[in-house]
């Protein structure tokens, strides 16, 4: 004689619920991640258009950290220059158009750096060997009035080089200008001289400082 099976109903598996308690926390972090975009944006300030047609090309990241030496010796880092809009330039004494380029840029650092007391600096770093190089050049084109540094071990140098690129270039040439805005992200380069008398350049850099 055959046996049936007998005993109460199973009660329904908790389980079930599951997949409709997933999708509504689903649902709630992807409203809860617009919000926080919008609140984001709201906030974020608008940044001005780079001027392309100066050869001006446009990134969004993180400023990459550098440590270079003041001529006084002091080290420089980029938590010295925290909350300015700041233009690190780098140059050699044995690049003629370094040479050419780095008295009208200086020029625009002092004239910006005076217009903007604690909203702009100009960064120049040099990438000589010596600091007596770069001390002949100034001695001979006048006194900078503006923040020069030097790159001791190429270090910082690379770091904006690369990361500007996503990835390193074959070779390094000079000069480059990196613009970083007063929140600390490197929002332009220039992979060239530039005649920093346009006005274009001014503008832009104004925009900046006044956002």
């Amino acid at each position: 004689m055959s046996q049936q099976n007998g005993g109460s109903p199973r009660a329904a598996s908790p389980r079930r619920g599951r997949p409709l308690l997933a999708a509504a926390l689903a649902v709630g972090l992807v409203a809860a991640g617009l919000a926080g975009w919008r609140m984001y944006a709201a906030r974020a300030p608008r940044l001005p258009p780079v001027p392309s047609q100066l050869g001006l090309l446009a990134v969004d990241l993180p400023a990459p950290a550098f440590r270079v030496q003041a001529a006084s010796g002091a080290p420089v880092s980029l938590a010295d220059v925290k909350g300015e809009v700041t233009l690190v330039h780098f140059w050699a004494t044995w690049c003629p158009p370094c040479r050419e380029e780095l008295p009208g840029l200086v020029r625009l650092g002092r004239e910006l750096e005076a217009r903007h007391p604690g909203k702009f600096k100009l960064l120049a770093v040099s990438v000589d060997d010596s600091w007596e190089a770069v001390q002949q050049f100034f001695a001979m084109a006048g006194p900078p009035g503006v923040l020069v540094a030097r790159d001791l071990d190429g270090s910082s140098m690379q770091a904006y080089f690369c990361g500007a690129r996503g990835a390193c270039p074959k070779t390094f040439q000079f000069p480059e200008s990196y613009v970083v805005d007063s929140r600390g992200r490197l929002v332009a380069y220039v992979p060239d001289a530039l005649n920093w008398s346009e006005p274009a350049a001014r503008e832009y850099l104004e925009a900046l400082i006044g956002g």
